[in-house]
């Protein structure tokens, strides 16, 4: 039986940072975000905080990156 090992840095992103997490463009994941913006209170800066990445995903549903695989 194989395990799969899943790694989640939960932290401060840019735009451009989630893209690449959620492997999207950067455009495709800007009109994704423009549907959601509402549910989510404005950045302070150019990134979101870490309450506002948690409620991203949980709206986009979890990113992962399989790290390594065992057996």
């Amino acid at each position: 039986m194989k395990t799969t090992v899943i790694r989640i840095v939960i932290k401060p992103y840019t735009n451009k940072e989630l893209a690449k997490i959620f492997n999207a463009s950067e455009r495709t994941f800007r009109r994704d975000m423009a549907k959601i913006r509402h549910h989510l209170t404005p950045r302070n800066g150019h990134r979101w905080s870490v309450n506002q990445v948690e409620h991203i995903m949980s709206l986009f549903g979890r990113p992962f990156e399989v790290i390594e695989e065992l057996v």
